[in-house]
């Protein structure tokens, strides 16, 4: 039966409703992972050009997200990540950059200076901007395909769960991750394929241009995609024949990505290949069970825990199987192939659970095909009813799976900080505390559930009342294995602890622990370190468990991180109501413990120096700046700061082996560089005052400490001929 019928007005509300609803929520959930992304298009229309070198002094550097930059094999900084959503939103940016133009031309700014901090507001704006746009155009093709093929009202019903029941909401319409791009791109596959199915020969022609369009994009915006890549070829192949030669003709659309991967990287992975230098699979089978388990049941990951609605396109693949002779099946069977091979693949990567996100962030991948397939079991609901309508428990369930589903992505989406139970009070990347992916107490989705609560719901702690009631006493302060901390402790640095405490709660106000997501006046323990001239240099925390009343007690723990630079520090911890106020003194009792801290000198000196540009010879006394990419290989950060900062510096050695110049120039860096990072450096290099044939041996420094060569960290030796006067070549002489 043909459906394709549908009024223009359906569809504009469709788009409204959905975007409307992704924007309602005003919070931006800012991520490294979609930055380059997010600054792609502006660069090229504000700086004129596609290298991301501006960015290497960025304040990205300083707040620790410039992992999402990677240095190109042609000396460029480009994006560690692919570029195809960038390439898909480029036509919403040009809009959005001729705006700022506009704002900017009104406030007489001349530039717009993308490296500042000051335009983060700006990037985020556009960023959750873009992504509710593209995903509400998502939606609106979904619409379109199901309505091919289905009744207005089934496609209703599984728009709404492709749109609101799944992460297509938390994920796709809230930030620029590959995720949403990628679906917009596959559903646009479906919908052409679809509408060639059930075209005349000239207008399919030109259906299977625009599938080979969105299909050659899906590789670049998100590489696992190309699994659906392959099954949508095949399947035109094999139903087109000669004719799929037009979706091969549309595949041209993969060339810009694999271009500037060839560019920058020199291979077809891109970025990833500096960032995976090792597989990040693991092929086992125990990693298979607990892995595929964690992406269907985990508490705070798991696709039936956050969206069990698609339970429902389980057995509908099968019908869809059973149907394989129908054309549109068969797309559909391919794709749900796809979907099944995708989601094995995930059964055995190393980060399975997503990193800081909220829900099944992978499992976003598969929810157009998953969404697809529940048209087929809506198509059964609708013959099952008008043959027994005593059955009305089946509906009840498929209705309440629709309505916690949509309830799950709500309170993600109304939540300030939906991902802050990633890291309160343990950060599951650390492998010992990945235990809590499965913690049934603690969930994400219960404790988005209670801060959704609080703030609609207004906690005790905001009442000036409950603040001067608060009073406890910190029993004793003990490392992980509960072993009580002596006044002195030795730490490496930059290490991490974990540190517990022991309490108790001496006052007529109740705690409020971190399960109970009340954050502003949650009671916490404040860890502070002093210098050795009293001066606080940061603040930690520990975190308290449960809602301890009035003479009981209570745990806290946190993960403390030591300073970055060896010396003696003073550690002292006290409660506070977090946002609120310091717990009152207790003359009484002495509410905070102290120690003293020995950060000690534990460092290993590593470096690799790459240079850009060659230097053979140059004149006595000049002063040049060469390019180079620098790597941390030590185990310390480069802090370009403090009383001990790492600088770029080097040693000229003369032809019999001597030190001519041992005090090399500095280049200060941009900002810390974190271990295992990279960064690209204009070095300022002054030339001997003497010719002759000497050694420049480029190094970095850590001032007051040591040269990093003369910690056996291994330095780059270029041979340089310094001439008296500058060199100038000879014409060729013609004979």
């Amino acid at each position: 039966m043909n459906f394709n019928t549908f009024g223009k007005g359906e569809v504009l509300l469709i788009f409204l409703i959905s975007a409307s609803v992704y924007l309602a929520n005003g919070v931006t959930i800012g991520s490294g992972d979609t930055i380059p992304n997010t600054l792609l298009a502006f660069n090229l229309l504000e700086n004129h050009t596609l290298h991301l070198d501006a960015f290497r002094n960025s304040y990205f550097v300083d707040v620790g997200q410039f992992y999402s930059f990677a240095e190109g094999n042609n000396g460029h900084l480009s994006s560690t990540y692919p570029i195809g959503p960038a390439i898909v939103t480029f036509p919403l940016y040009v809009l959005f950059y001729v705006y700022l133009k506009l704002t900017y031309y009104l406030a007489s700014i001349p530039i717009i200076d993308l490296t500042s901090p000051t335009f983060e507001v700006y990037r985020l704006f556009f960023e959750k901007l873009a992504a509710a746009i593209t995903t509400a155009c998502t939606v609106v093709i979904f619409y379109l395909s199901t309505r091919l093929k289905f009744p207005q009202y089934i496609s209703l019903i599984s728009s709404f769960i492709f749109a609101f029941a799944t992460n297509t909401w938390m994920t796709s319409s809230q930030g620029l991750w590959q995720h949403g791009i990628s679906n917009l791109a596959l559903v646009s596959t479906i919908f052409c394929l679809l509408k060639a199915n059930r075209t005349s020969k000239a207008s399919q022609k030109i259906w299977l241009v625009l599938a080979g369009v969105a299909c050659g994009l899906l590789p670049g915006i998100r590489p696992t995609s190309t699994l659906f890549s392959i099954s949508a070829i095949l399947y035109s192949i094999f139903i087109y024949r000669s004719r799929s030669v037009f979706l091969f003709l549309g595949l041209v659309s993969a060339v810009p990505s694999l271009a500037w991967n060839l560019y920058y990287f020199e291979n077809l992975t891109g970025g990833y290949s500096k960032m995976f230098p090792t597989s990040p699979y693991i092929f086992t089978l125990n990693n298979f069970i607990g892995t595929s388990l964690g992406l269907l049941i985990s508490p705070s990951r798991g696709i039936l825990v956050f969206s069990p609605i698609v339970l429902y396109s389980l057995p509908e693949a099968y019908k869809v199987f059973k149907l394989r002779f129908c054309r549109d099946e068969k797309l559909i069977g391919c794709l749900a192939i796809s979907a099944l091979l995708l989601v094995t693949s995930y059964c055995f990567y190393k980060c399975w659970w997503g990193g800081y996100c909220y829900g099944p962030r992978f499992m976003t991948d598969i929810m157009p095909v998953a969404c697809y397939l529940i048209n087929y079991y809506c198509l059964d609901l609708r013959e099952n009813f008008n043959k027994n309508t005593k059955k009305s428990s089946i509906y009840v369930c498929f209705i309440i799976l629709i309505i916690y589903s949509t309830f799950t992505q709500f309170i993600g989406a109304f939540v300030s900080n939906p991902i802050s139970w990633y890291g309160i009070p343990l950060d599951i990347e650390t492998p010992q505390y990945r235990y809590r992916l499965w913690d049934l107490r603690d969930s994400q989705i219960e404790r988005n559930a209670k801060a959704l609560f609080h703030q609609i719901i207004k906690p005790p702690t905001e009442q000036q009342v409950y603040a001067q009631a608060l009073s406890g006493v910190i029993m004793q302060i003990t490392d992980e294995k509960n072993i009580p901390l002596g006044s002195l402790i030795s730490a490496k640095p930059a290490s991490k602890r974990i540190i517990k405490a022991q309490l108790k709660n001496t006052g007529v106000s109740k705690w409020f622990g971190y399960q109970s997501a009340v954050r502003n006046g949650e009671s916490r323990v404040r860890g502070r370190f002093y210098d050795t001239r009293n001066q606080q240099i940061k603040e930690e925390r520990l975190y308290i468990a449960g809602t301890p009343k009035q003479n009981q007690m209570a745990n806290a723990i946190g993960s403390i991180s030591f300073p970055e630079e060896p010396g003696t520090y003073k550690l002292t911890f006290d409660l506070i109501a977090e946002g609120v106020s310091d717990f009152p003194k207790n003359n009484d009792v002495d509410q905070s413990h102290g120690f003293t801290v020995i950060v000690e000198d534990n460092y290993q000196f590593a470096q690799e120096i790459q240079v850009l540009k060659s230097l053979k010879s140059a004149k006595v006394g000049e002063k040049l700046e060469i390019p180079v990419i620098l790597k941390n290989t030590s185990n310390f950060v480069w802090n370009n700061k403090g009383t001990h900062p790492v600088n770029f510096a080097y040693h000229w050695v003369d032809a019999n082996g001597k030190l001519a110049v041992f005090d090399g120039e500095r280049t200060v860096l941009p900002g810390s560089l974190p271990v295992l990072s990279s960064l690209k450096l204009n070095a300022i290099i002054k030339l001997p005052n003497q010719p002759g044939k000497y050694t420049l041996v480029l190094t970095m420094v850590k001032e007051g400490v040591a040269w990093f060569n003369d910690k056996n960290a291994n330095s780059l030796k270029i041979p340089v001929e310094v001439f008296a006067s500058p060199v100038f070549s000879q014409p060729n002489q013609s004979p």
